[in-house]
């Protein structure tokens, strides 16, 4: 009887060391799903702009097309874009803007970020500037 106990012993401490082990699939509950939609008004292309997004691989909404590190130029062309990454911990936003010197005033922009985590609107940002700007930087 007491072999019996013994052995009931051993498979209890056996079943609770092996309920405890990692079964590979540890999931990160401190990630997210992150979208970002990007909105410019006014006379934009007055402006020089440069927006860098980081915390996760970003990608076009609807597309593969992945964001570039730093956004500027050509990629800054179209009044609007929405972009979005999975398995984000911590999402950044920066821009640095300013009057382009080759054009000439008055002219008036804003750029709004309406940024949504796991598909919940988290916060909306929109600045505006004008042709007295002169590297403005925001994040």
């Amino acid at each position: 009887m007491k072999s019996l106990s013994y052995l009931s012993s051993i498979l209890a401490l056996f079943l609770l060391l092996a309920s405890c082990g990692k079964d590979g699939s540890d999931p990160t509950p401190n990630t997210a799903t992150f979208r970002v939609d990007f909105n410019q008004s006014g006379e934009y292309e007055k402006f020089n702009k440069i927006i860098t997004i980081s915390g996760g691989e970003f990608k076009y909404r609807g597309t593969n097309d992945i964001v570039p590190a730093a956004l500027i130029g050509d990629d800054l062309k179209a009044a609007s874009f929405s972009i979005e990454a999975d398995n984000v911990e911590e999402l950044e936003i920066s821009t640095i803007t300013g009057f382009s010197p080759v054009q000439s005033g008055p002219a008036t922009m804003t750029m709004k970020f309406t940024v949504y985590k796991n598909g919940v609107l988290l916060d909306e940002k929109s600045f505006t500037y004008t042709e007295v700007t002169r590297d403005k930087s925001e994040d």
